[in-house]
């Protein structure tokens, strides 16, 4: 299993432990992201974490629809996407994504993780959790994120302008930072 794969695994286990602190009169709750609610914030990164294992052709759970219990339709579509990316060779496999064409692998190394890291941290600020993030997980999404085209980053729905982090930021601060969140 690569790295990235190892690291994705991580970083959506975090965030369901995240999901799994939410509590019935949260789900309604602003986050830091302002067209989301907790629940429009937790289908968004349910929607994303599809996107791989869709583009391997995977069915079944993986379009599990998000219903009334978004913590289940997580757990499923976790799990269906671990399937279906363990497979022999199946992150060197060609896929369309919404930033264009790249292999499994690499939508996980950057989109995938990236997502699912920064909306760790919105969803923990909006229901009072543990904020700390990997600091490995932030570097490399920071890194994905300079290296993408503003005009892919800066738009409705995805991220506002960068602000700039305080004199001596740590590596998760500059990255909510960049995505123009306020940490």
């Amino acid at each position: 299993m690569s790295e990235i794969f190892e690291r994705w695994k991580g970083l959506t286990e975090a965030f369901g432990q995240r999901l799994d602190a939410v509590s019935d009169d949260q789900w309604d709750s602003a986050t830091p992201c302002a067209d989301f609610t907790v629940r429009q914030l937790v289908e968004h990164a349910i929607d994303v974490q599809r996107v791989a294992p869709k583009g391997l052709g995977a069915t079944g759970a993986i379009d599990t629809p998000h219903g009334d219990n978004p913590k289940a339709t997580w757990q499923a579509v976790r799990a269906a996407a671990l399937d279906a990316c363990s497979a022999e060779g199946a992150l060197e496999k060609e896929m369309d994504t919404p930033i264009g064409k790249m292999p499994v692998g690499q939508f996980f190394g950057g989109p995938a993780c990236g997502d699912i890291l920064i909306h760790t941290w919105d969803l923990a600020r909006a229901i009072g959790a543990d904020e700390k993030l990997p600091e490995e997980a932030c570097q490399a999404a920071l890194a994905f994120l300079q290296a993408a085209p503003a005009e892919f980053l800066r738009q409705p729905g995805r991220f506002d302008n960068a602000i700039e982090p305080p004199e001596g930021a740590d590596i998760q601060t500059q990255m909510l930072c960049f995505t123009g969140r306020q940490p």
